[in-house]
């Protein structure tokens, strides 16, 4: 209970925000503000606040003060405004604030329970009298541990027992202040690392600060199926520190037993961050990093004799890497293989089908190869472990204990999974709001953010990307104007690097300023990170974004907020809950994290009920996503000769877990495997293997029956009554007609390798060449019409601008003066066909980049996001090298091969010429290349040489970070340039040696 006592605080009211958030000084009473308090707050602001005005970008400031503003801005002058004595006042707030516990310590409280215990908080940026009683301070703090040295790793102790068919190990969520040293007594080899040198154990310490490991990790690399080699699932909450086992694992297939890795990512903003990562270690321990996202990647691998490499994958790249060694025969040159997220395997969209497809082909071909996949949320993992064929290992291990919360209006509720009624200690939000700044933040998420900011960080998840954007304006104009002046420098510096990019965003102009920004989509890959690295540092304290960064790149932060229980329009499930709010809480920095879900009342018993049900199964869509499911599956079997009878191709497809999982999709797997067989040979996609030549090529006229036989008969193709039937036996072997096997070959589905068939029919007919805009059209993928909306009156701008040449390609696809004006009307020519006209809309959005103009001035020009246009820069290389694929299993385009060859690389990056060499790096992007280059950094070699010093000293607002990250990235781009020379050395030489050879 606070008192009016000397020793009690004493604050003023705040003057220069819309939130006041008071701590009453009055014995037993609330300290309620008066309409005219409210009235002087907002007259004391710069500019006037309304619902109408909050989310403008470009607003007028100091437009509306009244007479009262210049007393109190006099008053504010005479006022203590030292930075020491602010930061002090948020510091004391924020440890005393931002630990919600059972014990009534919680921020607010219920009006109810005041006469007891009154606890208002108030906040004030002039001045703070440091005179909280000892017993209110200890009566808002936790208990804290007695040593918090964030080098002692904190672990589990209990276990229990297995309920989970193959289950290994389950540990409980408790910690505990002992530690096991990275050096563990249960390792294989006292005087090795888990079987590795100690020279790893160094460089953890040295790169990853990392000491000690937790006790689960150390039990998990002592486990028989890791000494066995048998395939291993183990699945943990986020943030327990699972990738470090997988790391560990993959050191020891490399070192140890001298085989290549895969390491398998959901996010090419993921693969990258890995492929920064790791570049030291292995720079140290003598082996390659090989990134497999976006535009990168040689299929098949360069073969290497004395080096072995962990290739960083996306899942499709994945594939298509899996698909190229087992075309060669060289499978078993990998030892293990990595799956991060394995809960991806039920996402629909073609990635869940995608993994599938990638593992049955795994477990199909090669039982020598280990398996490793790690997962935060998945519900039936037992399915997957038969699946996989794994043993598991679960726990609820993690190194920060979260508190979670769930907000409906001004009551707040503590999760409590123990209780049946789930919803315990009830209390009251009591943060002190103007009227005006109610009305603008119902929810209270500006109180709710400053409980723990600036010196700790904050994610509030958001359902859209606009969402984010304007919830970050609106804390821009809630939050504490003080802030500004935190980390002042270190924000203008984070401003001036995003400026240099390409170009800054008016937002995040704005937010910036007060330590807010927004992540999604729609920024590009280097505005994303800057703005991560920026929040990882402290520059940034709130991240608004969207469900996407729960599983993308590990961002911890002290709370969580998520603004409503939907992502899009789909409510939440409770793996993706269980994603957000596993971002809380940071090792080594305090013991706990808070998450609070933010619902209304008419959504309160539905979020009740997602929390009390049970995690999410991952189901097969293979059948439902067929094209990169079952389709792929069942053609690139038979393509790289894995399985060619219909027998064979049973038994792959017992492989998959759709065939585990057939009873409750309620499918049968060998009847959908018969009916794309009778579906494919009808579309001579695929044909009865024979002698004869050119036996491919059906008549329109054919019928498939599947005999109850397993034998096959000499004569399996009858005419009856001028109609083919094909009699398909177990043992009749299949093999791609020559469309289905170049379809394959570049990696697309069957109707779009039709439809890119029909365009390189026409386009050889009336190729123009006088300008690349025609075969940039060949190369526009088919799947990002949908992705981009056609705004008719830019069409129409940009279209009658081109010139006549330009112009001679628009009116071979239609797009003529005539068309374009109806499409300016947003009117569909009937002339055209609809996705000639999108894809051609897209094509010209790619001529803009080829001719090198800047994305953030595309972006503005087609009012469409950064990222949309960085995602065009990713996809279109990749497009065209399955165009360059497809054109070399079809001679009829063996023209379009070599010219769409010519400048595929350049697609990659669409950056002067010189540039090119440099963007090779990871690390590196069109901004960063630009700014090397000018620094007299022009080539890989010289990055290499330098120190990080040298780049910082000649680049702006370059963080050392960064630059060690490059120069790291230039020596092992040397590395493995210079083991690709060794290897073509080598291959010339061929066993000859030097001595023998005459010199002339």
């Amino acid at each position: 209970m606070l008192s009016n006592s000397k020793n009690n605080e004493s604050i003023s009211s705040m003057n220069d925000t819309i939130l006041k958030d008071i701590r009453d000084h009055d014995k037993n009473e609330i300290c309620t503000s008066s309409p005219n308090t409210h009235e002087r707050t907002l007259n004391s602001l710069a500019h006037e606040w309304s619902m109408f005005d909050i989310f403008e970008i470009n607003e007028s400031e100091g437009e509306t003060q009244c007479a009262n503003n210049e007393e109190n801005e006099t008053d504010l002058q005479t006022k203590v405004t030292k930075q020491n004595i602010v930061t002090h006042s948020q510091n004391m707030l924020n440890e005393t604030n931002s630990h919600w516990q059972d014990n009534k310590a919680f921020t607010q409280l219920d009006p109810c329970e005041l006469k007891d215990n009154i606890l208002i908080t108030q906040r004030c940026e002039n001045y703070f009298e440091k005179t909280i009683s000892t017993e209110i301070v200890d009566s808002m703090h936790m208990p804290k541990n007695e040593q918090q040295d964030i080098k002692l790793i904190k672990r589990n102790s209990d276990n229990c027992s297995s309920t989970i068919q193959h289950k290994i190990c389950c540990l409980d969520n408790q910690i505990i202040k002992q530690g096991t040293s990275v050096h563990s007594k249960n390792s294989v080899n006292n005087d090795t690392f888990y079987g590795l040198p100690n020279k790893v154990k160094e460089l953890f310490l040295q790169i990853k600060d990392i000491n000690s490991l937790y006790q689960w990790q150390d039990e998990c690399l002592n486990l028989d199926a890791v000494k066995n080699r048998k395939n291993l699932i183990y699945a943990l909450p986020t943030s327990g520190g699972k990738t470090l086992v997988a790391e560990i694992l993959m050191l020891q297939e490399l070192i140890c037993n001298k085989r290549n890795a895969i390491f398998i990512l959901p996010f090419v903003a993921i693969v990258q961050e890995k492929v920064r990562a790791m570049t030291p270690i292995a720079l140290q321990l003598n082996f390659l990093i090989e990134e497999y996202a976006a535009s990168k990647g040689t299929y098949p691998p360069k073969k290497r004799r004395k080096k072995n490499s962990i290739y960083m994958c996306t899942i499709e790249k994945a594939l298509s890497l899996i698909n190229s060694l087992i075309e060669e025969n060289r499978l078993n040159e990998i030892g293990i293989i990595v799956i991060d997220e394995l809960h991806l395997l039920g996402e629909s969209g073609g990635r869940g089908a995608t993994l599938e497809v990638l593992l049955t082909k795994i477990l199909y071909v090669n039982d020598n190869i280990h398996i490793v996949a790690m997962s935060a949320t998945i519900g039936n993992l037992d399915e997957i472990a038969t699946f996989l064929n794994a043993e598991l290992y679960t726990g609820n291990f993690r190194p920060v204990e979260i508190k979670e919360y769930v907000k409906c209006e001004e009551n707040i509720w503590l999760l409590d999974f123990k209780t049946e009624e789930l919803l315990t200690d009830v209390k009251k939000i009591n943060y002190r709001y103007s009227n005006d700044a109610a009305k603008i933040d119902p929810d209270r998420i500006g109180g709710l953010v400053m409980d723990v900011i600036p010196e700790n960080s904050c994610l509030i998840f958001c359902p859209s990307r606009k969402n984010c954007e304007n919830v970050a304006l609106l804390l821009c104009r809630i939050l504490f104007k003080s802030l500004e002046d935190y980390k002042k420098v270190e924000k203008e510096n984070l401003l001036n690097a995003l400026k240099t990019e390409e170009g800054l965003c008016p937002i995040l102009h704005k937010t910036i300023k007060v330590g807010v920004a927004y992540h999604h989509s729609g920024l590009t890959s280097e505005e994303r990170r800057l703005l991560e690295d920026a929040f990882k540092a402290g520059t940034l304290c709130v991240i608004c974004c969207t469900s996407t960064l729960a599983t993308g790149v590990n961002l911890p932060a002290r709370r969580v907020i998520l603004i409503s229980p939907y992502v899009g329009n789909q409510f939440l499930n409770l793996s993706r809950y269980k994603q957000m709010v596993g971002r809380a809480g940071r090792a080594g920095m305090g013991n706990i994290g808070e998450s609070i879900l933010i619902c209304k009342n008419s959504e309160l018993e539905k979020v009740t009920e997602l929390l009390r049900s049970k995690m999410d199964d991952s189901l097969s869509t293979i059948h439902v996503e067929r094209d990169r499911g079952i389709h792929n599956l069942i053609l690139s079997a038979i393509l790289l000769r894995i399985a060619t009878t219909r027998l064979e191709l049973h038994k792959i497809a017992k492989k998959t877990l759709l065939n585990i999982q057939q009873k409750r999709l309620n499918v049968n797997i060998k009847q959908i495997v018969d009916e794309i067989l009778s579906e494919f040979i009808k579309a001579s996609v695929m044909t009865i293997k024979r002698k004869e030549k050119n036996f491919d090529k059906f008549k329109p006229n054919v019928s498939v029956v599947f005999p109850s036989q397993d034998i096959s008969s000499n004569d399996t193709i009858k005419e009856t009554k001028g109609k083919r039937i094909l009699e398909l036996t177990n043992e009749t072997e299949l093999e791609l007609c020559s469309l289905g096997r170049a379809a394959m070959k570049a990696g697309i589905n069957i109707q779009c390798a039709y439809t890119l068939y029909q365009d390189l029919k026409k386009a050889q007919e009336h190729l123009i060449l006088t300008d690349y805009l025609h075969l940039l059209y060949l190369v526009t993928p088919y799947d990002l019409i949908s992705q981009i909306k056609i705004i008719g009156i830019i069409y129409y701008d940009v279209v009658t601008s081109l010139s006549e040449t330009q112009m001679k390609t628009a009116r071979l696809l239609g797009i003529n003066e005539a068309n374009i004006g109806k499409i300016r009307n947003e009117l569909l020519p009937k002339d055209v066909e609809p996705r000639v006209i999108r894809r051609f809309y897209i094509t010209l959005i790619l001529y803009d980049l080829w001719s090198e103009h800047a994305v953030y001035a595309i972006a503005e020009k087609y009012e469409i996001n950064r990222g949309i246009i960085q995602n065009l820069l990713t996809a279109v290389p990749s497009f065209a090298s399955s165009v360059i694929r497809f054109c070399q299993e079809l001679d009829e385009f063996w023209a379009f091969k070599d010219l769409l060859n010519m400048f595929s690389k350049r697609l990659s990056y669409c950056c002067p010429l010189e540039l090119e060499t440099l963007m090779d790096l990871p690390s590196v992007k069109i901004g960063r290349a630009r700014q090397l280059y000018n620094a007299g950094f022009k080539t890989i070699q010289i990055i290499a040489k330098a120190q990080p010093m040298d780049l910082q000293n000649k680049i702006p607002y370059l963080s050392k970070k960064t630059a060690t990250q490059i120069i790291a990235a230039a020596k092992l781009h040397i590395v493995e340039k210079l083991e690709d020379l060794k290897e073509e050395t080598e291959n010339v030489l061929d066993g000859v040696h030097m001595n023998n050879l005459t010199r002339f």
